[in-house]
C-alpha cells in the first residue's frame, strides 16, 4: 500500500529521532516552516506532530514548540505511572464494578440517568471533525446556562472536552510543567491528584474546611511553594459535599489576586438544582478562574462530554492544544445533548434527580445519626457526604473488610494529597446509601 504523505513525513522524522539525527531537546521546525519543509498543509502537519506526541517521540510546551523528547527503553514503564495509577485504585473498582451494593461509588445509578439515547441527524457541515471549540450550538446552550447564575459568558469562552477529566488534562498540559508544585483541595478529588503525579507536577493540599478551603493555609502555602495554580470545586465538593461560602469565595480570590494565581473550579454540579454555596466564577467572571463542568452526572457516565469556560484567550489557547491532541471532540455525542437540553428533557432529568437526592439524603443522614456517625459537614447538595470514623480507625481496612461481603467503600485515605496524619473517613453516595446490607456492615464491623 502506498504511504500517504502524512505517513511519509511522520517516517521520516521518526528515523531522525532513532538514529540521532535529531537529538533529545532539539526543537522541531514550527508548524509554518514544516508545512514550507515539505509542501502541505498545516493539517497534515499537526496529524504528524499529533503522531510524534502519541509515540513519546515529542513534547508540546505551549507557546515554545515541539521538542525531541527524552527517550527510553519501549520496556520500561512511564516515569510516574505506577504512582499515578497507585492513586486511581479505586477508580478501577468503579469501573469493574465487582461490588453488589456501591455506597462508595462515584457516580449516580444508571436508573437515575438517561435511559436511552435520542437518535441525531447531523445537519449540514455537523458530520466532519468541526471546529476545535467544539458544536457551536452546545456552546450557546452551556452560554444560556451560566445566566441563572448572573454569569454572561460567550460561545468563544467555552471549548468542549471529552468530559471533565480530559478537561483537567487539558489545563494541566498548558498551565503545569514537571516539577512545578501546585495547590488542591485536601481531601479533593484523587483523579486529579494522579494526573499531577503522572505529568510528575508535585501536588499540596489545601486543608478543606465546612465553608471551603482555608484561604489563610492557601495564602501561606501558595507563598511557600510560589504556586501558581490551584485546583478546588465552588459546589457540592467531591468528597466532602460542601460548598464555599461567600466570605470564603471573596478571600481566596484575594489570594488568588495577590499571588497571581489561576484557580481551575471542576464542578460537576453546576446545573443540579438546589445545590448551595457560591461558584467563584460568579465574583471572578473568569478574570481568574477556569471552571470545568460535565455532563456525565446528570445525563449518563457514557457521554463523555464536558467543557471549559476561560477568558477568551484562554480558551483559545486550550482549543488550540485539544486540536492538537484530540483533533476535536464529539460533534455526534454534543448534537445529541443539544437535543436533550432543547427539548427540555435535561431539565426534567435534572429537577428528578435533585428531588431523589433530597430524599435519599435525609433518609440516609438519620439512619446514619441514628447509629451514631457524625458527617465532616452538613452537605450543601449534591452527590456525596463525608463520614467521620471513630479515632484510630482503618478505613483502608475497613474497606477491605467491607469488599470481602460484596459493599464497595471510598476510604478517605485516597482523597488526600499526603501520607500525613489525618482524621479516618469515608466518602458516601448519597444516591447509594439507603441498602440495609451497608447498614447491617457497619454494625457488624463498628
Amino acid at each position: 500500500m502506498a504511504q500517504t504523505k502524512t505517513d511519509r513525513i511522520f517516517n521520516a522524522l521518526k528515523h531522525r529521532i532513532a538514529t540521532g539525527d535529531l537529538a533529545e531537546g532539539t526543537r522541531l521546525m514550527s508548524l509554518r516552516q514544516s508545512c514550507q519543509q515539505y509542501g502541505v498543509s498545516k493539517n497534515i502537519m499537526v496529524t504528524v506532530y499529533d503522531r510524534l506526541v502519541a509515540h513519546g517521540l515529542v513534547t508540546s510546551r505551549q507557546g515554545a514548540g515541539f521538542f525531541v523528547a527524552q527517550l527510553s527503553s519501549k520496556d520500561a514503564e512511564p516515569a510516574n505511572l505506577r504512582e499515578a495509577s497507585d492513586i486511581v485504585s479505586l477508580l478501577h473498582a468503579q469501573l469493574d464494578r465487582p461490588y453488589t451494593v456501591l455506597v462508595g461509588d462515584g457516580r449516580p445509578p444508571e436508573t437515575w440517568l438517561l435511559s436511552s439515547v435520542p437518535g441525531v441527524t447531523l445537519p449540514t457541515g455537523e458530520g466532519g471533525y468541526g471546529t476545535p471549540h467544539g458544536l457551536l450550538s452546545l456552546r450557546e446552550s452551556i452560554a444560556a446556562a451560566q445566566l441563572s447564575s448572573g454569569i454572561e459568558v460567550s460561545p468563544a469562552q467555552i471549548v468542549t472536552t471529552f468530559g471533565a477529566n480530559h478537561a483537567l488534562d487539558l489545563v494541566i498540559r498548558r498551565f503545569a510543567r514537571a516539577g512545578d508544585t501546585v495547590l488542591a483541595d485536601d481531601p479533593g478529588y484523587y483523579p486529579l491528584f494522579a494526573k499531577l503525579r503522572l505529568a510528575g507536577v508535585n501536588v499540596v493540599g489545601v486543608p478543606r474546611t465546612p465553608r471551603g478551603p482555608d484561604p489563610d493555609a492557601l495564602q501561606e502555602l501558595a507563598t511557600r511553594h510560589r504556586a501558581r495554580i490551584f485546583f478546588t470545586q465552588s459546589l457540592a465538593q467531591n468528597p466532602t459535599g460542601c460548598s464555599i461560602d461567600l466570605p470564603t469565595a471573596h478571600a481566596i480570590l484575594q489570594v488568588a489576586d495577590r499571588k497571581d494565581m489561576l484557580v481551575i473550579d471542576d464542578d460537576p454540579f453546576i446545573d443540579l438544582p438546589g445545590v448551595g454555596g457560591t461558584r467563584l466564577a460568579q465574583l471572578d467572571l473568569f478574570e481568574r478562574v477556569i471552571q470545568i463542568g460535565t455532563f456525565s452526572k446528570t445525563l449518563s457516565p457514557s457521554f463523555r462530554s464536558g467543557f471549559v469556560i476561560a477568558s477568551a484567550e484562554i480558551a483559545a489557547s486550550l482549543a488550540e492544544l485539544k486540536m492538537i491532541l484530540a483533533v476535536n471532540s464529539s460533534s455526534h455525542t454534543e448534537r445529541a445533548i443539544v437535543d436533550i437540553i432543547r427539548s427540555r428533557r435535561h431539565e426534567k432529568i435534572r429537577t428528578r434527580m435533585a428531588r431523589r437526592l433530597s430524599a435519599n439524603r435525609d433518609e440516609g443522614m438519620a439512619r446514619l445519626a441514628e447509629m451514631g456517625f457524625e458527617l465532616f459537614a452538613p452537605p450543601d447538595g449534591g452527590l456525596y457526604g463525608w463520614v467521620t470514623l471513630p479515632e484510630g480507625a482503618d478505613d483502608l481496612e475497613l474497606a477491605r473488610q467491607a469488599a470481602a461481603q460484596g459493599i464497595f467503600l471510598a476510604p478517605g485515605r485516597l482523597f488526600r494529597t499526603g501520607d500525613g496524619p489525618y482524621a479516618p473517613g469515608m466518602r458516601i453516595n448519597w444516591s447509594r446509601i439507603n441498602d440495609s446490607r451497608f447498614y447491617s456492615f457497619l454494625r457488624s464491623v463498628i
